[in-house]
């Protein structure tokens, strides 16, 4: 049984105790795991010269390491059962945007999360930075749209009321004739169906516009102004 040969490791400087039957192959240091070719110390060493002034020859440079098949990665473990691959994520395997070169996420996105790059439309999206909406900002953008809903109910409120009480308000005014209808019903000279339908009339479009003014603020454009950060 050959004894052990001290060597030092090339990238930490510990030295180390390396069998000779590992000369020419590679090791791994167990201080610092750097991996290396074990070379023979006595190889490196030069031969002594022939005659007195001659140069010594220098030692033949350790055999390389075999290159990986297919550029695989190579480690090494520590009991020098020689190389083991590792697979290799090939760069073109992954799904990356056009404009930032960052990866999709998810790989098939529409559209890139880092700069908002869309795949399919080709264009890419601005982007601002903005002051969240406060309590203050909701109340003054919803505060118009909720009038105008309460204007709404009122204004039809409005015409309920005068459907059912007209003939009362007109009862005892200059309007009232002294006979009665077919019906007994008190008469007038002009008809109480006329202020209902007047009253209708001049409600019908300031419902219209409330209603579509409530719609824009409260449906449709539903958040405050968005204020851009300077």
């Amino acid at each position: 049984m050959s004894s052990a040969v001290d060597l030092a490791c090339p990238n930490c400087e510990k030295p180390l105790k390396v069998p000779p039957a590992v000369f020419g192959k590679r090791v791994k240091c167990k201080h610092c795991d750097h991996p290396f070719v074990a070379a023979d110390p006595a190889a490196a060493r030069p031969a002594k010269p022939a005659r007195p002034g001659a140069r010594p020859e220098p030692a033949p440079p350790p055999p390389p390491a075999p290159a990986p098949a297919g550029g695989a990665a190579l480690r090494f473990a520590d009991d020098d059962d020689g190389p083991q691959k590792i697979e290799v994520v090939q760069e073109s395997d992954t799904p990356r945007c056009p404009h930032c070169a960052q990866e999709l996420d998810p790989p098939d996105a529409k559209v890139c999360i880092h700069c908002g790059f869309n795949n399919q439309t080709r264009t890419k999206a601005e982007t601002k930075r903005v002051w969240a909406p406060t309590t203050e900002d909701w109340i003054i953008h919803l505060g118009p749209g909720v009038a105008a809903v309460a204007t709404i109910i009122s204004l039809i409120a409005l015409n309920v009321t005068c459907f059912l009480q007209m003939r009362e308000w007109l009862t005892g005014t200059f309007l009232d004739m002294e006979e009665k209808d077919a019906a007994g019903r008190q008469r007038f000279y002009i008809h109480p169906a006329a202020f209902k339908f007047a009253v209708l009339a001049m409600t019908i479009p300031a419902v219209v516009a409330a209603g579509r003014f409530a719609y824009d603020r409260l449906v449709r454009n539903n958040r405050p102004e968005e204020k851009v950060k300077k």
